[in-house]
């Protein structure tokens, strides 16, 4: 808590102070108002209205005359408005500028939060988890954004409440005031107990909400596959599950915090119930006057205001437990030691751009026994073509991702020219090197938009050209709107041939002297693969890294690579595998049979 709250810059918790500071102020002001409209009291029991009236304020420290009831009432009314219209302007500007300075203090976390997001490799991402990173950098913020509300406004005004009323009620009367004092840790005692007992639910709630978060994805993204195989009773009682687990122990954590305005109330009504019999008796017992009805009276505004204080610090220790675990589940991301794969000031790629791989082993985890890829060795000169092929799970995408240093390497080397490529200014490698993933990334907006994010100053002949290479050109152009046509989230308005030919021709736009496709020709039919494929070959300068399962569209390689298991199972041109290697022989025979 105190990390995240220390992670704020100083010009945030100004705001904070300084609201804070308001908050106090105002409290001051309604702690006043009891004692003015207490002497209305004294004012009822003067008989000669046209007296000379004395009224003493917090037990005689100030002190006003008056010639005549009227005047001392006249004073006492336009004095309770004025203080009224203070305390309500206070409260207003406190409330606006902590709201204020919490908004700034959640965007500006979020945005620290997506820039560490940027620095993470997908090792990291993959052990944090996409869905709980999700829920942090939505609902974890919020609450935290609710706590630094409570904690400043509702935190300031309970202590103050508490402090200023407790002190108040003993200058008013010392022994009504220790049964008063006594009563306020027994209720935080009470408060802290249920606290502690609803943190755990508190904790249960926000990853049963992760767990939402993915089952929603899962929905969304696999939407197609529960129409095809019928599956909307098993993932309704899959979410329904899930989502009755968030509720229970939501309910848990809410039923004890529930029961706390009405314990207090409870408390309180009894306590006062004490004091007017006490009262009562000194009545009967002609021992009471006047002051003692006026005393009285101020006593119970002040025990008010201490138990609403109480109250108060109750909600702040709600918002505090659910901010406590938030706040450490931001932090975590924050404090995640990344794998240092993005390079701001290292070496930069110019003139050699032959690609080297040597004795290249990884595995995820320093720990684990097995590699994920083991004594990887190639080397791809430029302007040549590389295939890699394998069954699933052979190591082919890890093995594209070490290329572009989306994962830290430690034993081995890639080399670009004689650059190792985790030395490489990240900038510089993105634009030597350009990768189509098999799930092509569309974001919402137009194709034009999609495009530029590749080069933010592409002409539209640039782009036509991409896409003509890209074999995007017709269908884009069959579109009414043609480049200006809005893709929607997901790109669910285009096929999943157009989603990668579209890929492919925002990688083309960048003119990368590496290009690797990584499974992203899977969408299309054979002759469009060849024909993009033939393009590339044709009009760009670059080596071309090619993973695919389908072998004839790999077959002219001039060297391809076999994978097994992480291992390099075989390498050499089409017809030396053909000889040399029995997977890729009947894969490729089984490919050609059908």
């Amino acid at each position: 808590m105190l990390k995240l709250i220390k992670f704020l810059p100083w010009k945030i918790k100004i705001l904070f102070i300084v609201g804070s500071f308001i908050s106090l102020i105002s409290v001051i002001f309604e702690l006043i108002t009891p004692t003015l409209i207490s002497q209305f009291i004294r004012l009822l029991f003067i008989e000669n209205k046209n007296s000379q009236v004395d009224l003493s304020f917090f037990n005689g420290l100030i002190n006003f005359t008056f010639n005549n009831a009227i005047n001392a009432r006249n004073y006492m009314i336009y004095s309770i408005i004025v203080l009224t219209i203070i305390s309500m302007s206070l409260t207003f500007g406190c409330t606006s500028l902590i709201v204020y300075a919490a908004e700034r203090s959640s965007r500006y976390i979020r945005e620290n939060f997506i820039r560490k997001l940027n620095t993470l490799s997908l090792k990291n991402i993959s052990d944090l988890k996409p869905e709980s990173l999700i829920t942090r950098v939505s609902d974890d913020i919020a609450v935290f954004w609710e706590f630094l509300i409570s904690a400043t406004n509702v935190l300031t005004r309970a202590i103050s409440m508490i402090i200023g009323g407790c002190i108040l009620a003993v200058m008013n009367n010392v022994k009504m005031a220790i049964g008063l004092i006594l009563l306020v840790p027994i209720i935080l005692t009470i408060v802290s107990i249920m606290a502690k007992k609803a943190s755990p639910s508190i904790k249960k709630a926000q990853l049963a909400v992760e767990e939402i978060t993915k089952q929603v994805d899962e929905n969304i993204l696999g939407s197609r596959l529960i129409k095809i195989y019928d599956l909307y009773k098993n993932r309704e009682d899959k979410f329904a599950k899930i989502n009755k687990t968030w509720k229970n122990f939501n309910v848990n954590a809410g039923s004890i915090f529930v029961g706390i305005a009405p314990l207090f109330f409870g408390i309180f009504n009894l306590f006062v119930v004490v004091l007017y019999s006490l009262v009562v008796h000194d009545v009967i017992s002609n021992v009471a006057t006047y002051d003692t009805i006026v005393r009285f009276n101020i006593f119970i505004d002040y025990s008010f205001y201490v138990t609403f204080g109480v109250i108060l610090g109750a909600v702040f220790i709600s918002a505090f437990v659910k901010g406590k675990i938030s706040a450490t589940r931001v932090i975590e991301v924050l404090n995640t030691a990344e794998d240092k794969i993005y390079v701001s000031n290292g070496k930069k790629i110019t003139k050699n751009f032959d690609l080297k791989v040597e004795n290249l082993s990884f595995k995820y985890y320093s720990s684990n026994s097995n590699y994920t890829l083991h004594n990887i060795s190639f080397s791809l000169p430029f302007g040549k073509t590389l295939g890699l092929v394998g069954p699933t799970g052979s190591g082919k995408s890890i093995l594209a991702n070490l290329l572009v240093n989306n994962y830290l390497y430690n034993e081995g080397s890639i080399l670009i020219g004689d650059n190792e490529i985790k030395e490489v200014n990240t900038k510089n490698l993105h634009e030597t090197i350009g990768i189509v993933y098999q799930d092509a990334l569309l974001n919402t907006g137009t194709i034009k938009e999609n495009m530029l994010f590749a080069k933010n100053n592409a002409t539209d002949e640039e782009i036509n050209q991409a896409l003509r290479d890209a074999c995007a050109y017709d269908f884009v152009y069959k579109f009414e709107e043609n480049l200006d046509h809005v893709i929607t989230q997901g790109a669910t308005n285009l096929s999943g041939g157009q989603k990668q030919r579209l890929s492919i021709a925002r990688t083309l736009l960048t003119k990368p002297k590496i290009l690797i496709l990584d499974n992203s020709t899977s969408a299309l039919d054979n002759i469009t693969a060849h024909q993009v494929l033939q393009n590339i070959k044709n009009k760009y300068s670059c080596s071309t890294i090619i993973i695919s399962q389908k072998l004839p569209l790999i077959k002219n390689a001039d060297e391809i690579i076999v994978l097994s298991d992480g291992n390099m199972l075989d390498k050499g041109n089409h017809e030396e595998l053909m000889k040399s290697c029995s997977y890729y022989n009947e894969s490729y025979n089984n490919q050609l049979s059908q």
